[in-house]
């Protein structure tokens, strides 16, 4: 019995590995993630102009830390959905993390409408927890 459930897992575990080794591949053929999302990266650097960007086959973090903590955007290509999160460490509000899931054919300036309005108004009600 043992064996049939060790049988399933490998199975598993293989069938996951070729499925994200197709999904880097597809990636790859589209130019990359720097190149699939060059719209969302652009508006996301634009923020703060001296992040530092990472690409991995598929995902990409761009973050920066300054005297007070740091932020970061990390952008994940997964069997058709792009997922976005936003991860704040600061040494006065503490550590926060927002995240998006998009159909990775949607249009990135609606991806950034979204992320500036959920943003906005995540930071607007920790501003006002210290009023």
């Amino acid at each position: 019995m043992l064996w049939v459930v060790l049988i399933i897992v490998v199975f598993i575990i293989v069938k996951f590995a070729i499925a994200a080794s197709k999904q880097s591949v597809a990636v790859a053929r589209q130019g990359g993630m720097c190149f699939k999302y060059k719209t969302l990266i652009s508006y996301i650097l634009e923020q703060e102009p001296r992040a530092k960007l990472k690409e991995s086959a598929a995902s990409v973090e761009i973050g920066y830390c300054g005297p007070s903590g740091c932020t970061s955007f990390f952008i994940m290509q997964t069997f058709g959905t792009v997922t976005i999160q936003w991860r704040v460490d600061n040494m006065y509000f503490g550590k926060h993390q927002i995240e998006w899931k998009f159909d990775e054919n949607t249009d990135q300036h609606k991806m950034i409408d979204k992320i500036e309005y959920d943003l906005a108004e995540y930071q607007s009600n920790i501003m006002n927890k210290y009023k």
